[in-house]
């Protein structure tokens, strides 16, 4: 008898889902590129703050897999009338193709993060970021064989034999915005929402899963929210106004809540976790350890790219930490032994890069001393902007049927980091700013 090829027959039990099967991905998972993910931590040093906060990019990814193939089922069983020939059907070669690309470019997605995952990204890898590693190594000798073989294998060989399988591995991996950066090439309506189900702000299986799993790890319950309700409310939808050929991923309204719930859970756990003080303190000191020892760097060579992970970083720092000549030592030293770190100010989003160099001038700060890091708000009615199915199919946008998804502030802070030393005169600096 043939073999089913939608049951699996492997399991790996997972703290925040159960069992998660698989059968096909198993050469991914047992590759070189993914089993690094194991030593790459999934929320950078945090851990020197929130102890539990030990989890890894492996456990993340696998879990990534998981609810990206729940979600995908979910909005291939409830297609709109509308939607309904856009849609592949439960069970058909279509539904299978689709399901096993989305499957391994979720537990591709995180392939290219360097030690202690965004630390440090922009420093080393500059513009392009963790999506451009995350490419050569799908495109690599270490994963291009396993993936051309498992479609080789597959029952939809014959009948997608016109489409590039990597190559929609690696785009719903990396998402449409990097895509369009790195091959300036757009997505078709039906890969933005496959895109979406893996990487989307409000029903992306990443974001569901890191929130989740960041809130158990670091026992901050602020993260958690009922996302077994989202899934079974997220839907494929025309956009609202557009053509039922442009498609994107939306919710029913009665979902409406359990996103609100989300955007509150991503909120406070930024507020509590992601840009907690001492996290960020400690963070500043390893971006800039590691920005001494791996200055912005392109690795040619993939072989030496997955050789670079959280222990190798962790043994640099201790061998700096005990030699005053090493050039991380100073940072080094505040992180190993705890001592004299930075402080991590929170400054307006009004202040400007003029402004702290104006404070920098007028307290005499030199500059290892005194630094700092300015973030532009991404948070807008534009990240709202996902369609909600309401009655007799009417479709409107997110803004206008909830008013506390308008409400909730963004997450991104812009920081000031400066040592014990001079700590009194930037946060009184910082006073007299404010008052003007």
């Amino acid at each position: 008898m043939a073999k089913d090829f939608f049951s699996k027959e492997k399991k790996i039990y997972d703290p925040v889902h159960g069992f998660i099967l698989f059968d096909e991905e198993r050469e991914v998972i047992g590759s070189v590129p993914f089993q690094r993910l194991h030593y790459i931590h999934q929320l950078g040093i945090a851990y020197l703050v929130y102890p539990g906060a030990t989890h890894s990019r492996f456990e993340h990814s696998l879990g990534t897999m998981e609810l990206c193939s729940r979600i995908f089922h979910n909005i291939c069983k409830t297609a709109r009338p509308d939607v309904f020939h856009l849609v592949p059907r439960i069970g058909s070669l279509a539904y299978g193709y689709w399901r096993l690309v989305l499957r391994l470019a979720a537990l591709c997605h995180d392939l290219g993060h360097l030690p202690f995952s965004h630390v440090a990204e922009k420093e080393v890898l500059g513009e392009e970021g963790h999506e451009h590693m995350t490419l050569k190594i799908i495109e690599s000798s270490y994963l291009a064989p396993i993936l051309r073989k498992i479609f080789a294998t597959s029952p939809f060989t014959n009948e997608f034999s016109s489409r590039d399988f990597l190559q929609d591995v690696s785009k719903i991996a990396i998402g449409e915005k990097k895509w369009v950066i790195l091959k300036k090439v757009p997505f078709t309506p039906w890969e933005r929402v496959v895109a979406a189900v893996l990487t989307g702000d409000f029903f992306g299986g990443d974001r569901i899963d890191y929130l989740l799993r960041d809130a158990k790890s670091t026992g901050v319950a602020y993260g958690l929210f009922d996302y077994e309700q989202l899934i079974e409310m997220i839907r494929v939808l025309p956009t609202a106004g557009g053509k039922k050929e442009e498609l994107a991923l939306g919710i029913n309204e009665n979902g409406l809540e359990s996103c609100e719930a989300l955007l509150l859970a991503r909120h406070f756990m930024h507020r509590r976790v992601y840009q907690y003080s001492s996290v960020k303190a400690y963070s500043f000191h390893l971006r800039r350890f590691i920005k001494k020892i791996y200055p912005l760097h392109t690795w040619e060579k993939i072989k030496d790219f997955l050789q670079l992970n959280d222990a190798v970083v962790i043994c640099e720092l201790h061998k700096a930490a005990s030699d005053p000549c090493h050039i991380g030592y100073e940072d080094a030293r505040r992180i190993v032994y705890r001592k004299d770190r930075f402080r991590a100010l929170s400054i307006p989003s009004s202040v400007t890069d003029r402004d702290l160099k104006d404070i920098q001038q007028k307290i005499k700060a030199p500059q290892g001393e005194f630094d700092w890091e300015l973030k532009k708000n991404p948070f807008s009615d534009e990240s709202l902007s996902f369609p909600v199915s309401r009655s007799h199919l009417m479709v409107e946008q997110a803004k206008d049927c909830s008013e506390l998804l308008c409400k909730v502030a963004g997450t991104t802070q812009s920081w000031i980091y400066v040592s014990s030393n001079y700590e009194v005169d930037v946060t009184s600096a910082l006073e007299n700013y404010k008052k003007l």
